[in-house]
């Protein structure tokens, strides 16, 4: 044995080692690992991650920790051995699989076919080392996640990228996908029981996904496609209540924050509007542009085509901007409009000329109709971006009351001096026939 640890190569092989273990140790990861092999064997190195994303390399012109260049992995035997050199074009690649799982490849570029038995050892070599260090590396993420809560919650809470783009990486998690925020809200209080009742019905559809607990709701971040109305119908029947569904737009993972306020919002404005248990914020259409922060002139639509209703219905507690709206939502049907807002035709037909006698405006003419419409919109939407979440569920939440979390909109109502929404009733409207 003394013998054999004298020998030259088994120095070289022990010399080689404790680099790659030096290079781990002192915090260099894949780069410092990469650059060793790269001054061992004088060829170009290049790490990947499990889904073929270069992460370092080494001795190679424009590579970079960076860099969006993918190989196909696809060329690898499905159960690849654990370190074991395998030849792959013009490349020699091994893949770190300590437990099963490829955590990397790492590979030695030989586009002349000149790597040498002891190229190969030290590629081997490098594979060991780096499958162990990204795996230990994973260990120490999960630990750590599990101190302040799961991934997902660190993706709507910490501010530092670096440190969730670190995490992800050790969890397997390929930030630059596009993920979606689904935001889950239900009548009854129980998050536990919610988040429980989520989790089945992912595991249920087979869909990977992270759950977090919200203040307002349970949130799933997932980067698949599912059948969303489906989803939500298995979440009421799971959960056994009235479960709504909101869908964000798709981010990079790393800015899944702007998802989840797109689903916010969604429901927010849906609640107030439809009152559907599904609310898709990519299919909000002219909601969207509505909520646009540089649409100005919003508030003076608001004002000349619907202003006294809003005033009226504060005042007196009544439901008349309730009931434009669903006329309007029914298409003008007035059996429809009537049994969506539980009250008898005549009624309907008296609040619909009380709205024209004090609009001015003729609900029969298309082009007044679509205008009333378009302002109805802009109304929810501000007062969905302003916090106020109506319902339209009855007079005070959907027209407003003296609460200090009601619409931004009608404050400045109650403020003729400060802008577009001064109430300005004595202004000549137009007159139109009345309703047929």
């Amino acid at each position: 044995m003394t013998e054999l640890l004298r020998q030259p190569a088994f120095q070289e092989v022990a010399a080689l080692f404790r680099q790659y273990l030096a290079a781990a140790g002192n915090g260099h990861g894949a780069a410092g690992i990469a650059r060793v092999l790269h001054q061992y064997s004088g060829r170009a190195v290049i790490v990947e991650d499990s889904v073929g994303q270069v992460i370092a390399s080494s001795g190679r012109e424009g590579s970079s920790r960076a860099s969006d260049e993918r190989h196909n992995l696809g060329s690898l035997p499905e159960k690849a051995l654990h370190a074991v050199a395998t030849h792959d074009g013009d490349r020699w690649v091994a893949v770190a699989c300590p437990r099963g799982d490829v955590l990397c490849a790492i590979s030695l570029l030989d586009p002349n076919g000149q790597a040498s038995d002891k190229d190969l050892f030290g590629l081997e070599q490098a594979a060991t080392v780096l499958g162990w260090e990204l795996l230990h590396g994973r260990e120490i993420a999960e630990a750590e996640i599990a101190l302040w809560g799961e991934f997902a919650t660190e993706l709507l809470e910490d501010a530092n990228l670096e440190r969730i783009r670190s995490h992800g990486m050790r969890l397997g998690y390929d930030l630059g996908l596009a993920h979606r925020a689904l935001l889950v809200v239900a009548n009854r209080p129980s998050q536990s029981q919610l988040r429980d009742a989520v989790g089945r019905v992912m595991s249920h559809l087979g869909a990977k996904g992270l759950i977090a607990m919200r203040p307002n709701g349970v949130v799933v971040i997932i980067a698949e496609e599912l059948k969303w109305a489906e989803l939500v119908t298995m979440l009421q029947s799971e959960f056994e209540a009235k479960v709504r569904l909101g869908v964000g737009g798709r981010y990079r993972l790393e800015e899944i924050k702007k998802s989840l306020a797109d689903a916010e919002f969604a429901l927010a404005l849906k609640s107030s509007a439809i009152d559907k248990p599904l609310a898709l914020y990519d299919e909000l259409g002219v909601w969207r542009l509505l909520a646009r922060p540089d649409a100005g002139d919003l508030e003076t639509l608001v004002e000349h085509w619907i202003g006294p209703l809003i005033e009226y219905d504060r005042d007196h507690h009544s439901e008349l901007l309730k009931t434009l709206v669903a006329y309007l939502e029914e298409f003008g049907a007035l059996e429809a409009t009537a049994t969506r807002l539980f009250v008898h035709r005549n009624s309907l037909r008296y609040r619909l000329a009380r709205i024209a006698e004090l609009t001015g405006w003729d609900l029969n003419d298309p082009e007044q109709r679509f205008h009333l419409d378009l302002a109805c919109r802009a109304f929810l939407v501000r007062q969905a971006l302003d916090g106020s979440l109506p319902s339209l569920s009855g007079a005070t939440e959907a027209n407003g009351n003296s609460d200090a979390k009601g619409s931004h909109l009608l404050a400045r109502r109650l403020e003729p001096e400060r802008g577009a929404f001064a109430a300005n009733s004595t202004r000549a409207r137009p007159r139109r026939p009345g309703l047929s």
